[in-house]
């Protein structure tokens, strides 16, 4: 079962100052999707920075880089959620598409939602 808004609610499509105030609601929801996908491309990016990190720690440094990675899977996959979540204001819902062009990788679709805080381990 899903749930739509009424449709009575809609703009006068006559009414100037209505067309005007949705253009700028939709260019507002449209700034803010952008807005967050480069804060996921950034996290993503400081992801991939900490596996390299890790494949070339030595022993006794792979502890603490393999921490830091989880820290950097968690960061993305709450940049993630919130992408995906104004993807969904904006009406756009199908989303395969969208993580396979970003290269969202599995670790991180996995990890989406918000991410664990200093004392909270798994």
């Amino acid at each position: 079962m899903s749930l739509r808004p009424p449709s009575s609610r809609s703009p006068d499509p006559e009414d100037p100052i209505a067309a005007a105030l949705l253009q700028d609601v939709l260019a507002e929801k449209a700034a803010t999707l952008a807005r967050l996908t480069g804060k996921l491309d950034e996290a993503l990016h400081r992801l991939a920075a900490a596996e390299r990190r890790l494949a070339e720690a030595g022993e006794d440094e792979r502890a603490h880089r393999l921490e830091r990675l989880e820290q950097r899977r968690d960061e993305a996959g709450e940049a993630l959620w919130h992408v995906i979540i104004q993807r969904e204001l904006c009406g756009l819902r199908r989303h395969q598409e969208f993580l396979a062009l970003v290269g969202v990788p599995a670790s991180v679709q996995l990890r989406m939602g918000p991410a664990r805080r200093g004392s909270e381990k798994r």
